[in-house]
């Protein structure tokens, strides 16, 4: 009888990792024809607002592994690098567009949501019956990570949070969501919970 273990699974690890998290989350229900059209734009990345996103998302995720890559580049060149990603990121969020969309976003109070890189747990002010289509805009508090999506609603019997204004809970799972948007965030809140886990050791050392 072999005794071996299992081989881990680093994806599917890395993919069922959750934290909680502060963000500001928008909710749109779909009717079956949107729910399509945004799919479609989406797969297709065509000039919409939810295509647009995945253009955006596809060219950070390419300028990601450049950057890993030029690990051992000199100085300057890495340096260069950096000035030119800020500048980009500079230049999107002065977009008269997305500086109304994320006025809409966080044009009220911020949630603590348990957020993965297949879906998001949070409270809702309406219960949403399971398989809801849904629109998701959510923005993360920390360092505003932005991410868009088509989702779905399961059902979720409790809440996170206990706010008498949001007394449902939702568990929305993604998609149409890409390997590189998931990689992304997976990254995202890999560091977030390093930063948090390195800031608990300093309290106490205290």
């Amino acid at each position: 009888m072999s005794t071996e273990a299992a081989p881990i699974d680093e994806r599917s690890m890395r993919r069922s990792f959750r934290i909680r998290e502060n963000a500001f989350i928008k909710v749109q229900i779909l009717g079956d024809s949107e729910y399509a059209a945004i799919l479609e734009s989406r797969a297709l990345q065509e000039p919409s607002q939810f295509g647009a996103h995945a253009r955006l998302v596809q060219l950070e995720s390419r300028f990601q592994e450049a950057f890993t890559l030029l690990g051992s580049a000199p100085q300057p060149v890495r340096e260069c690098l950096e000035t030119l990603n800020a500048k980009l990121n500079l230049l999107l969020d002065a977009q008269p567009d997305r500086q109304a969309a994320m006025r809409e976003l966080t044009d009220g109070h911020a949630l603590t949501c348990e957020i993965g890189a297949t879906g998001v747990r949070f409270d809702h002010d309406s219960e949403l019956a399971e398989g809801t289509k849904l629109f998701l805009r959510i923005l993360l508090t920390a360092d505003r990570h932005y991410l868009e999506t088509a989702a779905t609603s399961r059902r979720c019997p409790e809440t996170s949070n206990n706010d008498p204004q949001r007394p449902y809970g939702v568990a929305a799972e993604f998609v149409g969501f890409s390997e590189a948007e998931s990689e992304l965030l997976i990254k995202h809140l890999f560091q977030r919970e390093s930063e948090s886990l390195r800031m608990r050791r300093l309290k106490l050392e205290e």
